[in-house]
């Protein structure tokens, strides 16, 4: 009898309950559903039945729901034990061994991933078998494996957790506008609101009704339905737009590949055909040259550029280069030509050849002192061709050559000449004294002192000045900074009758413990470094194996100039001088002018250890918010870089402070002159050549450090040169300063009462006394009288207290526009900006645009900063815009604008306006970027500080030391370890600063704060080492910080590089060296014979 056909309707997703028999056959393979643990299991039908109820009634809420399905039928069913199991002795069935295994796996490439059990990982990344060090990288691991490191390891820094560093990683899909959706139109006339969905969608939407019987109404298929469920779209929510396909992108990736390929082509074809048809264009030259790396990167910008494809690339710009400088006629192009053809020689060619060329070059541009300096800093900064005799010997053939070449040289060249020497003696006698010879190096600018700023008023040959300076050194009288000195011009007028001072003892460290070697030898050098602060003489009681103790005048005769009188020579040279000690300039000098490269700007190379440290402990790096910055308080950089002028000399805690403290970054065992012999050199030089210039830094120096004495001081130069208004001025401003207001007035008063009957140059110093009086007025919030002295100035005397009238107004003004055009007219910029300062003081005082907010206390800042720019665009148009004058105006208005803000409401757009277009054009002046990060900082906008700092601060054109600095203060208040880290990684990485020896001690201090970059600390001292091979200072902190981090016959190897290099060292350690090879000689031969 037939069975009855069913009319159960047949469905295509429908499959039937699937038995099997009893036992499996020998050729059948397990399925692809079941692993071993799957077979071993049962699963007891009562517990199963209550996981399939569970399951359906939840049915609807889980999207797996087919996945659900297939494990309810797959949990009914039976499945058999398999023939091939193993039963272990003891009858434990804890371990299965299978001998087949499931050929699927081969099929697919993995285990089926439904088959294996969920587990958990323990023992916080370690891995059973391993040592300690090496734990699962849960940055690189995926699902099918993951990735062991050693995190002990020094070269692998662990990187920040990051929350969206998996979608960092994924490659970003570019979105285009669905087509026809812009064409949709949609009627919005009828509905009071604006759909801001994709219209199309909600049209239909409605037009079916918000019932559930359509299908779009669920964004889930309903549990009921016999639909599947849908699946998720590989597109956009926003309807209107889609993804780009793979082919799409790929064809507008090669199609703007390709535009930019033919751009830079086109280019190159036109300035090809440029330098042949015009071959004295050196611009265009430059500019094929340096688009040479644009074609090699045309087709792919990500292209990474091979060793191959540099070292050939260097190649045709080298050759372009020597077509170049065939045609190249004024010095200038020389050199822009020159050090790019050097800089692409050190990418192909060997060492000798460098120096060779580098040698021929140097020879051939006598007067280049760009190129000389290009020379010396690749000598200096090669390790392995740097000898400290060789590098003195360039010094020394520096001077030599220029001093040959004067001979014959036109006026304005020899004054050239004369600049470059003293670049030259300053570059020498920082060398010397950071490779360890501390005293040559005072004793030449000793010898310069006495020779040009102490020795005799009656012209003489140069040769028998040196002869006469000769005999007053041997004769070892005091010298200049030294107790009881009487100065060279004495010991000619006395014929040498001068007493010799007592003979001095050194005192010194004992002897260096073995237990703990370097860190003794690193006390001991630094003992021995503060006993030879200044050179010994004959009679001295010194280190009898230290035969640079006590320097010869014929040590220094090589080095000593004597410089003419006029151009400003003797104040370039104080100036070098200020700079080798450390200190700011005594006047304001262009960027030409001042000394500010890596080599000579490295203030941060003396301070004390201690003090560094202290600036790096702030909230940000432990994790903790930062406090907030109040507007009241001056932001300080810890390097400044800005024009030097009177109201930053003797300035008060309101404004910046060009000179600080001596104590607050030095101390007996860091400091680069000794503090006493500093303060002696001001002294006696300004009593024996008595120069404005030199009154003014010598009373601001005692009222920084010495404000105890510095009314006797000012009082006694006053005394010797009454009519000197620049001092009246300096006086009136530190009385100001300590906050003595009515003896301010009087000074003030004074000098301006005598002012009618000074000299015309004086005239001029007149204006100077009204612009501090007036200022100093404004800082004790007296606007009135500050308006009161405004209007008398073109009377030249205080007038009473009046009602201010129009009329006074008008011919203030007047005044003041007359004098500022006639001023620059005749090129008197200097003074044309105090005029134009005033001016603007007054419009703050008494104009009322109101165009921002204000208080009673604050003027109208938007008509003086009116004035302010008004006034710079004159000074541009006269094409002096980045003249040093320009920047005094600039400081003038940021300190209009701080005052401003200080004292009531205002706008931070407009401080970050004007700071930010001070800072383009002046970007290393550290006022107008201290300024600008204080602003933005208030505000909590980081990311502006940090885009100014590497669009304009830190360009290569402009990079310097005080701005790396800069950055990397701020990183440290504002960033996180790892971005001062980075900062300073940029820094050092960059052209202007990889050989900064203190940059590099900073770095080195500050991975030794932090515990977890402590590890790169040996690394970083080796880089150190490398670029600053000369700079004793990174030998000798490496001894004493890296003990532990660096093993002892590294540390051994690293101390007989600084005797092959030639650097100074004043304790040996070659014999404790051979006795310790001794001893473990001695021990490795008991030992042995014990064994035996």
């Amino acid at each position: 009898m037939s069975e009855a056909k069913s009319n159960v309707p047949k469905f295509g997703s429908f499959r039937p309950k699937i038995t099997f028999p009893s036992g499996p056959r020998d050729d059948e393979q397990p399925e692809r559903g079941a692993s071993s643990h799957s077979r071993k299991k049962r699963v007891t039908p009562d517990r199963e039945d209550t996981k399939h109820r569970h399951r359906h009634y939840h049915r609807h809420r889980r999207s797996k729901s087919r996945n659900t399905d297939r494990s309810r039928h797959e949990s009914k069913i039976a499945i058999p034990q398999p023939e091939h199991q193993a039963e272990l002795p003891g009858g434990s069935d804890i371990f299965i061994i299978d001998r087949v295994g499931d050929e699927k796996n081969l099929v697919y490439g993995s285990i089926h991933r439904y088959n294996i059990p969920l587990f958990y990982r323990a023992g916080a990344g370690n891995v059973l078998g391993k040592s300690s060090s090496v734990k699962i990288d849960r940055d690189y691991g995926d699902d099918k494996g993951i990735v062991l490191s050693n995190w002990r390891d020094s070269n692998g820094a662990r990187r920040e957790k990051y929350a969206f560093s998996k979608i960092v990683k994924e490659k970003p899909r570019r979105l285009r506008i669905r087509a026809g959706a812009a064409g949709e139109a949609f009627d919005f006339s009828k509905y009071d609101f604006v759909y801001l969905d994709d219209q199309g969608g909600r049209k239909r939407k409605r037009d079916h009704g918000d019932t559930g019987d359509s299908p779009s109404s669920d964004d889930e298929t309903n549990y009921r339905s016999i639909h599947s469920k849908i699946k998720g779209t590989d597109q956009p929510v926003d309807g209107a737009l889609q993804y780009v396909t793979e082919s799409d992108a790929s064809a507008s990736e090669d199609r703007q590949g390709t535009i930019s390929s033919s751009s830079v082509r086109r280019k190159n074809i036109v300035l090809s055909r440029r330098v042949e048809q015009h071959p004295e264009d050196i611009d265009s030259w430059l500019a094929l040259i340096e688009l040479q790396d644009g074609l090699l990167r045309a087709p792919d910008d990500r292209h990474r550029t091979t060793n191959a494809e540099m070292r050939s690339t260097a190649e045709v710009k080298i050759h372009m280069y020597d077509k170049a400088l065939k045609q190249a006629v004024s010095l200038v192009d020389r050199e822009r030509i020159l050090v790019g053809l050097m800089q692409e020689g050190c990418k192909i060619w060997e060492k000798r050849v460098l120096v060779n060329r580098w040698e021929e070059i140097s020879k051939e541009n006598i007067d280049s002192l760009i190129l000389w300096k290009s020379y010396l800093n690749f000598r200096k900064t090669t390790l392995s061709s740097f000898r400290f005799e060789e590098t003195r010997d360039i010094f020394l053939g520096r001077i030599k050559l220029l001093s040959t070449s004067m001979v014959n040289a036109s006026p304005d060249a020899i004054s050239s000449m004369y600049q470059q020497i003293i670049y030259v003696l300053l570059r020498a006698t920082i060398f010397l004294r950071e490779s360890g010879f501390h005293e040559l190096a005072i004793a030449i600018w000793q010898g310069l002192m006495e020779l040009n700023f102490c020795g005799p008023k009656r012209d003489m040959p140069e040769k028998d000045k040196l002869t006469l300076l000769g005999d007053f050194w041997e004769s070892e009288v005091p010298r200049v900074g030294e107790d009881g000195s009487q100065g060279f011009a004495d010991f000619i007028k006395n014929s040498g009758a001068s007493e010799a001072p007592p003979s001095l003892i050194d005192e010194v460290e004992g002897a260096v413990d073995n237990g703990n070697l370097f860190n003794g030898w690193a006390r001991a050098e630094r003992s021995r470094l503060i006993a030879s602060s200044l050179p010994a003489r004959t009679m001295d009681e010194v280190v009898e194996d230290d035969p640079f103790r006590v320097v010869l005048f014929s040590d220094i005769t090589d080095f000593l100039i004597s410089f003419p009188e006029g151009k400003n020579l003797h104040k370039s040279l104080f100036d070098a001088f200020l700079v080798f000690c450390r200190m700011p300039s005594s006047t304001a000098l262009s960027d030409s002018e001042s000394p500010t490269d890596a080599f000579t700007h490295g203030q941060l190379l003396e301070w004390n250890p201690k003090i560094i440290l202290e600036k790096y402990n702030i909230p940000s790096i432990h994790g903790i918010d930062a406090p907030e910055i109040e507007p009241i308080v001056v932001p300080h950089s810890l390097l400044s870089n800005f024009a030097t002028s009177h109201d930053t000399l003797f300035s008060s805690t309101s404004w910046f402070q060009r000179i600080d403290i001596w104590d607050d970054h030095y101390s007996s065992n860091h400091q680069p002159v000794s503090y006493k012999w500093f303060r002696n050199v001001l002294g006696q030089i300004t009593k024996s050549f008595f120069r404005a210039y030199l009154a003014e830094f010598h009373l601001a120096f005692e009222w920084r450090n010495e404000p105890a004495t510095i009314k006797k001081v000012a009082k006694g130069l006053l005394k010797q040169h009454p009519r000197s208004l620049r001092l009246y001025n300096a006086y009136g401003l530190i009385e100001s300063a300590q906050g003595n207001r009515g003896i301010t007035d009087g000074i003030f008063s004074a000098a301006l009462g005598m002012a009618t009957s000074a000299s015309k140059n004086d005239d001029h110093s007149s204006i100077i006394l009204w612009q501090s009086w007036v200022w100093t007025c404004l800082e004790e919030s007296d606007d009135a009288n500050a308006l009161r002295l405004i209007l008398s100035i073109p009377d030249g005397a205080v007038s009473k207290p009046t009602t201010t009238s129009s009329v006074a107004l008008l011919k203030a003004k007047q005044h003041l526009c007359s004098s500022r055009d006639f001023l620059i007219s005749s090129g008197e910029l200097r003074h044309a900006i105090v005029y134009a300062e005033l001016l603007a003081l007054l419009e703050y005082l008494t104009a009322n645009s109101s165009q921002e907010t204000q208080s009673v206390v604050q003027g109208d800042i938007t008509s003086a900063m009116g004035s302010f720019t008004n006034f710079s665009k004159t000074i541009s148009d006269c094409g002096h815009l980045t003249s040093i004058s320009h920047e005094l105006l600039l400081q003038s208005a940021a300190r209009l604008l701080y005052r401003h803000a200080q004292i009531g409401p205002f706008r931070p757009a407009l401080l970050r306006e004007h700071f930010s277009l001070f800072l383009t054009l002046f970007p290393r002046n550290t006022i107008f970027l201290s300024l600008y990060t204080w602003n933005e900082s208030r505000l909590r906008i980081d990311n502006r500080v940090r885009n100014i700092l590497q669009s304009t601060v830190l360009a290569p054109n402009h990079d310097t030391v005080s701005s790396r600095v800069s950055a990397i203060q701020y990183e440290i208040s504002h960033g996180t370890k790892y971005s001062v880290r980075s900062a300073f990684e940029h820094a050092l990485t960059s052209q202007a600063c990889s050989a900064s020896a203190s940059l590099w001690r900073m770095y080195l201090l500050y991975v030794l704060t932090i515990p977890q970059f402590r590890s790169q600390a040996k690394d970083i001292w080796y880089r150190a080492l490398r670029a600053c091979p000369w700079v004793k200072e990174l030998y000798i902190l490496g001894f004493e910080e890296l003990g532990e981090l660096v093993s002892f016959q590294e540390l051994k190897r690293t101390w007989r590089v600084m005797g092959e290099k030639e650097l100074r060292v004043h304790v040996d350690l070659e014999e404790r060296f051979e006795n310790i090879e001794d001893v473990v000689e001695e021990a490795r031969k008991s030992k042995s014979l014990a064994f035996r």
